[in-house]
């Protein structure tokens, strides 16, 4: 008899896990446009265009201030270059979330550590990121001129 509840609980877990795992997978392309500071189109190796939203980072919204300045340092970063993604599954618009490599070097944080973006602390909770955000904002790097500037979410809301 205690058996049977065993083995269910073991497969609901085990199923769990993969469907977590099944959510992170990894792509090649070439970016082909950037949206903004934080989204951006790619061309896949097999020649499909999908919606990229950088991982656990936010970057100013379009009227607000740096809004230009965070989608030309993206674009510097990354336009029609060849990325590698680690993709985490959609976001609430069907952007596909991703951690975004060039070179070997991660651009989130890059986007983060250079004050071109905040760490989006509401769906990530990544030291590393969460350590950039603190430095820039120390050194007062990009953004972080600003006084007071307004995290992109606030923005949103208003």
């Amino acid at each position: 008899k205690l058996l049977i509840p065993i083995a269910f609980l073991l497969l609901s877990c085990t199923s769990s896990d993969n469907k977590q795992t099944s959510l992170k997978s990894e792509l090649n392309g070439t970016v082909i446009k950037i949206v903004d500071g934080d989204t951006f189109d790619l061309l896949t190796e097999s020649n499909t265009t999908i919606r990229i939203r950088l991982n656990g980072i936010d970057c100013p919204e379009k009227g607000q201030d740096y809004y230009r300045v965070a989608k030309d340092a993206l674009r510097a970063f990354i336009f029609q270059k060849e990325v590698h993604l680690v993709t985490f599954g959609k976001d609430r618009y069907g952007r596909t979330k991703a951690d975004v490599f060039r070179n070997e070097q991660n651009i989130n944080l890059l986007m983060v550590r250079d004050g071109f973006a905040w760490h989006y602390k509401k769906y990530s909770s990544d030291n590393e990121i969460a350590n950039a955000e603190n430095n820039a904002r120390v050194a007062k790097r990009g953004l972080w001129v600003i006084p007071n500037a307004i995290a992109p979410w606030d923005f949103r809301h208003k």
